[in-house]
């Protein structure tokens, strides 16, 4: 029984963390704080809970850039 309820605790821990990850497609541009841009051409996810923009570059090595180090992002279709 504690086995089916750590399990239960465990699921739902892990779901909310997946719901704080929204995908969002097409060609996106970031504006960093130093005033450089970065574009990306595949998909990127943000955690809509910290503001982390993690995306892979065109050689697949995958990144991540945190709030605090970007000024905004713009991603059209």
């Amino acid at each position: 029984m504690k086995k089916i309820f750590f399990t239960s605790i465990l699921i739902l821990g892990l779901a909310g963390c997946i719901s704080d990850i929204e995908e969002i497609s097409g060609t996106c541009t970031v504006l960093l704080k130093d005033g450089t841009t970065i574009e990306m051409s595949q998909d990127i996810r943000q955690n809509t809970r910290t503001g982390t923009i993690t995306y892979r570059d065109e050689d697949g090595k995958l990144w991540s850039i945190f709030k605090e180090d970007y000024e905004s992002f713009d991603c059209g279709s």
